[in-house]
């Protein structure tokens, strides 16, 4: 059993700590959404995880600026071209989409890229937030010039992982909800086993001599790689890789931020600096008329769920439905925290001098 907070209180320690690192009100609430989506909705690896260690080092040491301001650069017709201007990811690629989403009402459709941002956390926060005002929401993003895996068959990191969200709203049952890697698994997963000392599910990792491990040390020393969604090119890689590095094309050049795949990349590591994101909203209405395109959706993910399940599977579900059901159970059970992120939240709230998190001990033991 792990401590547990509300979903409320979770949202407000979040706010909190973030307005004491210099986000104003309205930035640190936007931010602490998409810390509350990930950690709800089974994403920890992009939730306090990512604050603790990513968000509030880069916002104390000046690597993300917290009074940055998203500056729409150019604007034509339904596009909007965005300079994040260091800003913490979280916030500029939120109010991307409240642009991509204000756009698409007045024409159809909003495609809103941005540029010298920084890492944004969970794709799927930002396609679910356009399905709630009713759009059909697509947001992905790439690592700048950093690069975390290899191209398929390659032996130097060039690419992030590359994620991507999509989402699609329906009328009565919950949004269909796409957030996923362009790559086998997250590096912050296995990023995260190394950290409590666990092996990692076979399948992850490749050496350079093609045979697989699953001690996650050997990522991170380099001895090892995180594998392409499918795994090696005769199972499939070649459309993770493919995915990864259409990604990277429409954040890095298109979007005019960094990429990972340039030539520095055979120098060695790069930082992540300018990293770039795209987001994309589309209006329903745009095609007809909405009663009958939400009727048709809660039809067609109905049926999905409906189908009679494999002797190897309990149900089926759609991409979306367990996340929501999770954060159902959120909402009235509380947030489980891995004890070592509550230390170390434990830490931060005193160093930054605001109220600590009200974290809850497990039954029977002390959190």
């Amino acid at each position: 059993m792990l401590p547990t907070i509300g979903v409320q209180e979770l949202h407000t320690g979040c706010v909190s700590v973030l307005r004491a690192c210099g986000l104003s009100e309205a930035a640190a609430s936007a931010a602490a959404d998409v810390v509350v989506y990930a950690e709800t909705r089974g994403y920890p690896t992009h939730g306090l995880n990512a604050l603790v260690r990513s968000y509030v080092p880069g916002l104390r040491s000046g690597r993300i600026d917290p009074a940055a301001k998203l500056e729409i650069v150019r604007r034509t017709g339904a596009v909007a071209a965005a300079d994040g201007n260091r800003a913490l990811g979280l916030v500029s690629a939120a109010e991307a989409m409240d642009l991509a989403c204000g756009i698409a009402a007045e024409s159809g459709v909003g495609f809103v890229t941005v540029r010298n941002s920084t890492h944004f956390g969970a794709a799927g926060a930002y396609a679910h937030r356009a399905a709630r005002v009713g759009m059909i929401g697509l947001a992905m993003t790439n690592c700048g010039r950093q690069g975390v895996i290899p191209p398929l068959g390659g032996t130097v990191r060039m690419l992030g992982t590359n994620p991507l969200g999509a989402a699609v709203p329906g009328g009565e049952r919950d949004p269909f909800v796409l957030d996923m890697s362009a790559t086998v698994a997250a590096t912050g997963k296995v990023n995260q086993a190394r950290k409590r000392g666990e092996r990692v599910p076979e399948g992850w990792l490749i050496r350079p001599d093609g045979t697989g491990t699953t001690d996650p040390a050997e990522y991170a020393d380099g001895t090892a790689d995180v594998l392409w969604l499918g795994g090696l090119r005769e199972t499939g890689g070649a459309k993770g890789f493919g995915l990864g590095l259409l990604v990277d094309l429409l954040c890095g050049p298109l979007a005019g931020a960094g990429y990972g795949p340039r030539p520095a990349a055979f120098d060695g590591p790069q930082e992540d600096d300018d990293i770039g994101h795209v987001l994309i909203a589309v209006s329903p209405e745009a095609f007809g008329h909405r009663a009958d395109f939400e009727r048709s959706v809660d039809e067609l993910l109905g049926t999905v769920v409906a189908c009679p399940p494999a002797a190897y599977a309990d149900r089926v579900a759609y991409p979306g439905l367990p996340e929501a059901e999770r954060a159902a159970g959120a909402e009235a059970d509380g947030v489980p925290v891995a004890a070592d992120l509550v230390a170390e939240l434990g830490e931060i709230t005193t160093e930054l001098a605001v109220p600590a998190l009200p974290f809850r001990a497990p039954a029977g033991g002390e959190g």
